[in-house]
């Protein structure tokens, strides 16, 4: 796909410096950019890097201009634009995809819309429906009774269980388990005075809104009763353990490696860092950002910021323990001067 600038910025209802400019076939960042890519400049301090730079165009903030009259496109927020730009180029809907392979295997109850793909070995269950334009990849299992909704991207070895519920513009990498038992279970004592583990088995379902992006590895549990559910826009990176009956509010962004455990929440508009657990039925507030490695053992106030490791605490404290740190070995000489000072004044008393 070619495009002149004049294009691109009518694409994005923003103005070029150029008509019609360059022509694109393609958007980089600065490093990997060609004289056939658009890039970005988020802020001036990287204008020496865009000299060096082959770029074509770069889109630019409001009221900046590039040196030497190289072509741009002005924002109010270069790097969204870029990544607006990005699926324009290079999004799934682009691709052309073959039709419903003969090598698939679709049970005859199943609605499959219009536009679908559904590629090899991939196995579609009773009852199931799959919104036009939506994409199933190889090895894929779809249990009964799942839906799915429009232009949604379902890519190889993803096991999606029975009855879950999956909106439009979903996309869901490869190897993701959606709808598992969540792990609970009831201690007891069997006849012969053994503790024995009594599986709780979940009659509940997961319900993924629109918008969603769920990464590689992932796992999202049933609820044990009632809904699991991942809110709107919501983007939760690869390698996420989400338990039963969790909530993830819209446009919450979860990195690698976290875990939440079952009955929890966290709001809608939040960051959560890599590593952070946050244990059951806990609530966390809209808004908050949860550092790396933070432990969540209580409720969090919408627009909290937590850090530290285990327990977590507020991040303004969290700060001035880590000063604190630095602190240690001069702080230890002058209590062991101090107690020197003391040890002889008892001394002299005696």
């Amino acid at each position: 796909m070619i495009l002149n600038l004049t294009e691109i910025a009518e694409l994005l209802g923003r103005q070029s410096s150029e008509t019609p400019g360059p022509r694109i076939s393609g958007v980089k960042p600065l490093e990997f950019a060609t004289e056939r890519d658009v890039t970005y400049i988020a802020e001036a301090k990287f204008l020496p890097s865009f000299e060096t730079s082959k770029a074509g165009a770069a889109l630019v903030p409001q009221g900046m201009s590039l040196p030497g009259g190289r072509p741009f496109i002005q924002s109010t927020n270069p790097e969204a634009d870029f990544a607006r730009l990005t699926k324009f180029f290079y999004g799934y809907a682009n691709r052309t995809y073959p039709a419903v392979s003969e090598n698939c295997q679709a049970h005859p109850s199943a609605k499959i819309g219009e536009r679908v793909s559904i590629d090899p070995f991939a196995v579609i269950g009773k009852d199931c429906i799959i919104g036009s334009g939506s994409s199933i990849g190889s090895h894929t299992v779809m249990g009964e009774g799942v839906v799915i909704g429009d232009d949604t991207t379902i890519f190889p070895n993803v096991t999606i269980y029975p009855g879950v519920k999956i909106g439009s513009r979903v996309i869901i990498h490869a190897g993701a388990v959606i709808g598992s038992d969540g792990f609970g279970y009831a201690r007891d004592i069997d006849s012969a005075g053994v503790p024995v583990n009594v599986k709780k088995f979940h009659s509940g379902s997961v319900e993924i809104e629109d918008d969603v992006e769920i990464g590689a590895l992932t796992a999202i549990d049933r609820a044990l009763a009632g809904v699991t559910r991942i809110c709107r826009g919501a983007k939760i990176d690869n390698l996420v353990q989400i338990a039963h009956n969790v909530t993830i509010g819209q446009g919450t962004v979860i990195a690698s490696q976290v875990g939440i455990a079952g009955s929890s929440s966290v709001g809608s508009f939040g960051m959560v860092a890599g590593q952070v657990g946050v244990r059951d039925h806990v609530s966390v507030g809209n808004g908050v950002i949860l550092a790396t490695r933070v432990g969540i053992y209580r409720n969090v106030p919408d627009g909290s910021v937590m850090a530290g490791s285990i327990p977590a605490m507020p991040h303004k404290l969290f700060l001035r323990v880590q000063s604190l740190f630095k602190r240690l070995p001069e702080m230890l000489e002058r209590i062991r001067n101090l107690e020197r000072i003391v040890l002889q004044k008892s001394k002299d008393r005696l």
